[in-house]
């Protein structure tokens, strides 16, 4: 019985996703008792986090009156590691992790004529980012990424990544 509980455990550990999102890098770099902070995972930082009452506040775009939540953390285990580095401070990650896995959900269409649809991004399973997929005015038939404000990248690379994999999808559906 016990031989089988040790196989038990040992599959669901192997099921577990290899990826995970780990916090690189803050801003302010003494986090501990802070009340706002920009992380940084990896290749992508997620501007204005706060430290709220006891728990993890994820940036909002607020525009014409209505707030949108375009950041959303899809995991405990990456809600912890944040909630851990406003408690106690950050303690970075022994070796330099790869760039998150990227993965293009669902898309919303829009009625807007700039703004055609919002794309859910999803970084590694453990964060949400909603960025628009807009029509280029310049360039009739094409399109580019908008993304929230509170979002950058740390390489031009991994953006234009980014943007290819939204693009991609959206020229798929589309058809």
């Amino acid at each position: 019985m016990k031989r089988l509980v040790e196989i038990f455990a040992l599959c669901l550990a192997l099921s577990v996703p290899a990826g995970a999102l780990e916090v690189t890098g803050t801003s302010p770099a003494e986090v501990k008792g802070a009340p706002k902070a920009d992380f940084t995972f990896s290749a992508l930082t997620v501007a204005n986090v706060s430290w709220e009452k006891g728990a993890v506040v994820m940036p909002v775009t607020e525009s014409k009156g209505k707030t949108f939540a375009d950041v959303k953390l899809l995991s405990k285990k990456l809600y912890g590691k944040i909630e851990a580095c406003f408690k106690n401070g950050c303690v970075k990650p022994a070796k330099e992790p790869a760039a998150p896995k990227v993965k293009v959900g669902a898309f919303k269409p829009l009625k807007s004529k700039s703004r055609v649809a919002n794309a859910e991004i999803s970084f590694d399973g453990d964060l949400l980012v909603v960025a628009g997929v807009m029509v280029s005015s310049k360039e009739p038939g094409t399109f580019w990424v908008a993304f929230p404000d509170e979002v950058s990248f740390s390489t031009p690379a991994f953006k234009s990544a980014v943007e290819s994999a939204v693009i991609a999808a959206w020229a798929k559906k589309s058809k």
